[in-house]
């Protein structure tokens, strides 16, 4: 292992366990006489950081925990295997450049996380997805030895659909979220809490009241006067009695296009960061003269709570009698004519055959069809990607071979959507953590996540409620009218203020940048766009995603 601290081996059942000391715990919880595949299933459906290593005589497997936010990377050197989630240092051993393949598959928004997550950020590296293991022969310094990736993929309960296992799904809920937010202040130190004005902030500020923690809140205000945020985030810290700072609007301290600056620290992020329109505010937070032990964020509550796209696929499937009801009601609430909503629901194309066919498709067409009850969304070539670069975008691997990490559709976008949330934590953690403030969300603690999942996915529905599963969970804890808001926090035009701002640099930047001299990007269609007077929404996603790649490339070269 490379760059991997202090370790801790011991053995149990007859299993060998490598792992960091964080995970210590994990490995004690596990149950009696576990096998290496069983333990490697419990604990890759944790949030420990590290690479564990476990052998029982017949097979050794290497994971990183799907819900540390880390990645696991492999080489072989000299055919000694190199394991660590942190593929640059791995680059560093074997010598190796940046992969041009990976920054191809980074400039398309909307790439499946089964493929995203499979292509390393450099050369001669390999990179395993989220619940996957890596299984290895018996010697790991061998130089006739095998590896391979292995799927492992989460097991949750099937959701009760009486009204007393609804209810005790929420109390588990409720005490689930709880004990999440129990376990971070248990570390003492100062707490703060981001109030968005959102349903999942507030849902963090009023747990920390009823656990009776001392804590402050913090707001990044809007630019916008039609945004209700600011209005509701007072109202909240009122309510909870939490001494409040309020900082200035995101789009007025955000990094999202500014490819020029530095990241902070000396940090540089394994894949190029996605949440620079934070940024500004995340280093106000970190530079407090007093900053937190712990700041709490409302990440993943959306994707946790909300109602996702596959939801009439997931709901047809779970009831095949009322299948035909609900396709002609999914066609007639969409205004979608029925020989297209009908095929859609019917659909039972596997995972891996849906992303070989929609690789296919991209390749062909330049981007996916929309279809809400697929797999994942539609992605596409961005407006700027070069000929040569479009070459570069195969999945390195038997994509057929893949299975999702759940076998309901819904499900499955849940996991892939905060698996990303919790990607994000830990980069804000390694960029701005520096050993003071740690940056924390309950909505990505597994036990919270195997809870909200066990209750039925039409809870995710109510026609007067957000979010009515954490209402369900919070009532009487949290005033009903945060989740009866008619409206939700608007940031576009914060987005557009900065990119304004930003847009004489940009052409300088990005059509001369790093990323152009690799032959990524159209030079003169890129120019042609940032000279438009009005920019779509889509080439403002577009732009980011090549500001970061930019911005990354610069940091590792």
């Amino acid at each position: 292992m490379l760059d991997e601290g202090r370790r801790e081996r011991t053995v149990r059942f007859g299993v060998a366990f490598d792992v960091p000391q964080a995970m210590r715990d994990a490995v004690a919880a596990l149950p009696d006489e576990v096998t290496a595949r069983r333990a490697a299933e419990e604990l890759a459906n944790t949030d420990g950081s590290g690479v564990a290593v476990l052998f029982d005589g017949a097979q050794t497997i290497a994971l990183v925990p799907a819900w540390s936010g880390q990645a696991l990377y492999w080489a072989v050197k000299d055919g000694v295997l190199l394991l660590s989630t942190s593929a640059r240092s791995i680059a560093k051993e074997i010598g190796t450049a940046v992969s041009r393949n990976f920054l191809a598959s980074f400039l398309v928004d909307g790439l499946p996380l089964g493929v995203a997550s499979r292509i390393a950020p450099w050369d001669g590296v390999q990179a395993l997805a989220p619940f996957e293991a890596l299984r290895v022969d018996r010697n790991l310094t061998g130089r006739d030895f095998k590896a391979r990736p292995i799927q492992i993929p989460p097991v949750f309960e099937r959701p009760g659909e009486s009204e007393e296992d609804v209810d005790n799904a929420v109390a588990a809920l409720r005490q689930a979220l709880f004990e999440a937010t129990f376990r971070w202040c248990e570390r003492g130190g100062p707490i703060s809490c981001d109030v968005s004005g959102g349903v999942d902030s507030a849902a963090n500020a009023y747990l920390l009241r009823a656990l009776h923690v001392h804590f402050d809140a913090t707001h990044a205000s809007s630019s916008s006067q039609y945004n209700l945020d600011d209005m509701w985030a007072k109202r909240i810290v009122n309510d909870v009695g939490a001494p409040a700072a309020f900082y200035p609007a995101i789009g007025s301290t955000g990094l999202t296009y500014d490819a020029s600056v530095p990241f902070p620290n000396g940090y540089i992020p394994e894949t190029p960061p996605m949440w620079c329109d934070s940024e500004g505010y995340a280093q106000a937070l970190a530079d407090r003269p007093r900053p937190a032990g712990v700041q709490f964020t409302g990440l993943g509550g959306d994707e946790l709570f909300a109602p996702l796209p596959a939801m009439e696929w997931s709901l047809a499937h779970q009831a095949p009698l009322r299948a035909p009801c609900l396709a002609v009601r999914y066609c007639l609430n969409r205004r979608l004519p029925l020989r297209r909503g009908i095929p859609s629901i019917a659909s039972k194309i596997e995972y891996g055959r849906w992303i070989d066919r929609s690789m296919r498709e991209l390749a062909s067409k330049g981007s996916t069809s929309k279809d809400d009850l697929s797999w994942s969304g539609e992605f596409a070539y961005p407006s700027y990607l070069s000929g040569e670069a479009k070459e570069l975008l195969h999945a390195p691997f038997d994509a057929g071979s893949l299975q999702p990490m759940n076998r309901d559709r819904t499900v499955h976008q849940v996991l892939e959507s905060l698996l990303g949330q919790a990607a994000i934590i830990r980069q804000v953690n390694d960029m701005l953590g520096r050993g003071r403030t740690t940056w924390a969300s309950i909505f990505v603690d597994p036990g919270v996540v195997r809870a909200a999942l066990a209750l039925p996915l039409k809870m995710r529905r109510h026609p007067f409620l957000n979010k009515p599963m954490l209402y369900r969970a919070m009532r009487g804890l949290m005033p009903r009218e945060i989740f009866a808001r008619a409206t939700k926090g608007e940031y576009s035009q914060d987005s557009y203020e900065t990119l304004y701002a930003r847009r004489k640099h940009l052409v300088g930047d990005l059509a001369d940048g790093a990323v152009a001299d690799l032959g990524l990007i159209d030079r003169e269609a890129l120019k042609t766009k940032l000279s438009m007077q009005a920019l779509s929404s889509e080439f403002l996603f577009e732009l980011k995603r090549l500001v970061a790649a930019e911005r990354w490339i610069r940091s590792v070269r």
